[in-house]
């Protein structure tokens, strides 16, 4: 026999025929043949759990089990020792450069966000003082109807358009930007201590505590339901006083959007978060527009275009949720707006640099 051609065996029913040639599979049943290497001394035929019926011997990485590879691919990810030296030179040289706040710097921070900050304490104290009207005044308040005025210029009212379309995920998404309302005048200031624009903090803190006062000043003088309490009471067709008092204290003071959150997830977290509001009756203007508005007239000028999506994101979810009116948005707009160009003004007469967004 010719030392190049190969043995091979072909088992049929339990035995064994020898050929030097290779047995074509057409003359025997597929399914009780099988092909394999005849034994030898170097390379012993690998047995199978079918039958003891051998194969091809494969090589052992063949057979390395799928959490092996897993890992060694995770292996094979992990930064090298060079690259994790260059992140951490980097992450030293951000500190270097970061500038602690001389104590001028910290009371010129703390003067310009004084307004603010006052207006947060009365704001938070108005159910003992009540310089602005409370839920049980609601008889005696002369409420101002966005309402009414939205139906004369618009043919339908636009928050209920587009709250009209809803479902748990788009609840989900509008609860994004109330979540964040509140941390937004420290994060702000904090990421432009860190690109080094102290001004624009000093600007950003003296245009929301104007901002704010103004919102006090027209809810004393024009205080407003928002939109999901004033449908509640015409749902209701409340006419005593004490009874719409008590049935806007019974209400779902999250909306609708936010209780169908709280139903999902089996707790009364949105309810929590609106039940203690000091200020029911203060719609107009909306402060949840105003404050990114804030930040939007102050940011750098290359960062404005895309923080406006998220300016659209919250008026959005105020109409989405029941909370504002289209005018409530105009009007917070518009507030804001006019108050950053009289600061440009003033600014401009001190001859001082200002990088308010020219209006």
């Amino acid at each position: 026999m010719d030392a190049s051609q190969s043995v091979f065996k072909l088992q049929v029913n339990g035995q064994y025929v020898t050929s030097s040639e290779p047995v074509t599979s057409s003359s025997h049943d597929k399914s009780t043949s099988v092909y394999t290497k005849a034994p030898s001394d170097d390379h012993p035929s690998t047995p199978q759990s079918n039958g003891g019926v051998g194969r091809h011997s494969l090589p052992l990485h063949h057979h390395r089990p799928v959490i092996g590879s897993l890992i060694s691919l995770f292996l094979q990810r992990l930064p090298s020792p060079s690259s994790v030296r260059f992140a951490a030179l980097r992450a030293s040289h951000w500190w270097k450069q970061l500038r602690v706040p001389s104590r001028q710097d910290v009371q010129r921070i703390a003067l310009s966000a004084a307004p603010y900050l006052l207006f947060l304490f009365f704001y938070g104290i108005n159910p003992y003082t009540r310089v602005l009207p409370v839920a049980a005044d609601i008889g005696r308040a002369n409420l101002m109807n966005v309402s009414a005025w939205e139906g004369r210029l618009f043919p339908w009212q636009l928050h209920v358009v587009v709250s009209s379309v809803h479902f748990l995920p788009l609840d989900f998404v509008a609860a994004v930007p109330y979540l964040g309302h509140y941390v937004i005048p420290v994060l702000y200031p904090a990421f432009l201590y860190l690109i080094h624009r102290l001004e624009l903090i000093l600007q950003f803190y003296r245009l929301l505590g104007l901002t704010m006062w103004g919102h006090y000043v027209i809810w004393l003088v024009a205080p407003t339901l928002p939109p999901w309490a004033l449908d509640f009471l015409a749902a209701h067709q409340a006419t005593n006083a004490s009874i719409m008092a008590e049935t806007i204290l019974a209400a779902h003071k999250e909306g609708p959007a936010f209780a169908r959150i709280d139903s999902f997830i089996g707790r009364p977290f949105f309810y929590g978060m609106f039940v203690g509001n000091p200020v029911p009756f203060g719609s107009f203007p909306s402060g949840h527009v105003a404050w990114p508005m804030c930040i939007l007239v102050t940011l750098p000028g290359h960062l404005r275009s895309r923080f406006s999506v998220y300016v659209v994101w919250v008026a959005w979810a105020t109409l989405y949720t029941g909370h504002h009116y289209v005018l409530d948005i105009i009007g917070a707009l518009a507030l804001v707006g006019g108050l950053a160009r009289l600061m440009g003004h003033v600014a401009q007469a001190q001859q001082t640099r200002c990088s308010i967004l020219p209006l």
